[in-house]
């Protein structure tokens, strides 16, 4: 079904990190030190209301391509009841929190690492595409930090080695033109399918989504995993 394959390119978060419990801590910073300012300003907050709050923002963002955290923050000021202006130290130190928060506690998969040298053993090229984290540089930091990046031949940073985000093709064709690889023979793996699934078809690349959670897209991959680790019987 996928063809003649040379390369695998992957998302990186909630496709190879699970992110799960590294967002709910994310999530969890944000409320503690929004409270603690709002507090302070003499208004009081319930902590259960301002984290679903915060967990809407975050989705919302995410599937409007929108990642640069310190933009998110006034729109969450705006939401509350209060209308509280947060000023541009605690912006960035919101920021800052979330990202060190999400990073400690968001481990590889499982099945990350034996995957990958699976794919690595069978000759197959291996790149990252993944989109910026909104704060210049900070995504490759996290890249660079990881546990299994020898594995990749070449990472893109969308959005940053690239002007534009995922789902516009370019990040992808990069990858595969850095990897020397034609884009029929380079298959995607990635979780969201308004992101990682339509970017690569639109470069002309095979996909396999691999099902983290629901996320109501007509965008459909041409294979559908549970786990990295189902790859091995497909590649």
């Amino acid at each position: 079904m996928l063809g003649r394959v040379e390369a695998v390119l992957f998302d990186l978060d909630e496709t190879l990190v699970d992110s799960q419990m590294g967002l709910a801590k994310a999530h969890e910073r944000i409320v503690q030190l929004v409270s603690k300012f709002l507090r302070e300003s003499g208004v009081q907050v319930d902590p259960k209301a301002l984290g679903s709050k915060i967990r809407l923002l975050d989705d919302r963002m995410n599937r409007e391509s929108r990642y640069n955290r310190d933009v998110w923050w006034p729109i969450l000021a705006d939401e509350i009841e209060s209308h509280p202006i947060f000023p541009n130290g605690l912006i960035h130190k919101l920021t800052i929190e979330y990202w060190k928060a999400y990073s400690d506690y968001s481990p590889p998969y499982p099945d990350t690492v034996s995957t990958l040298t699976y794919l690595k053993q069978r000759g197959y090229k291996l790149g990252l595409v993944t989109d910026t984290d909104g704060t210049p540089g900070l995504k490759a930091d996290r890249i660079n930090r990881l546990a299994f990046r020898e594995f990749f031949a070449v990472t893109v940073v969308a959005g940053e080695d690239t002007k534009e985000l995922k789902p516009n093709p370019l990040p992808f064709l990069k990858a595969s033109d850095m990897l020397g690889v034609s884009n029929e023979a380079t298959v995607f793996v990635g979780d969201k399918p308004f992101t990682d699934i339509q970017g690569a078809k639109a470069a002309g690349m095979r996909t396999i989504l691999v099902w983290r959670r629901e996320w109501d897209s007509s965008v459909k991959a041409d294979l559908t995993i549970k786990s990295l680790a189902d790859l091995l019987t497909i590649l």
